[in-house]
């Protein structure tokens, strides 16, 4: 399985089960719960409400929170 794929699942459940992430980018990190996944990106929404659009080729490493 390739790395985007595993990135993929932990985002999918995110989503689906309301699970805060952390998702780590070269120099910066963002935590939240998936909102949407598009083809080339992600939404997530902080814990300050705030949302956040990532690219999925951007994401270095995902956690669970």
């Amino acid at each position: 399985m390739s790395e985007t794929n595993v990135f993929l699942v932990m985002l999918e459940s995110s989503q689906q089960e309301q699970l805060p992430v952390r998702i780590f980018l070269t120099h910066h990190a963002l935590s939240g719960i998936v909102t949407h996944i598009g083809t080339e990106s992600v939404e997530i929404r902080t814990t300050e409400g705030q949302r956040g659009i990532i690219l999925l080729n951007s994401i270095e490493a995902i956690t669970g929170s």
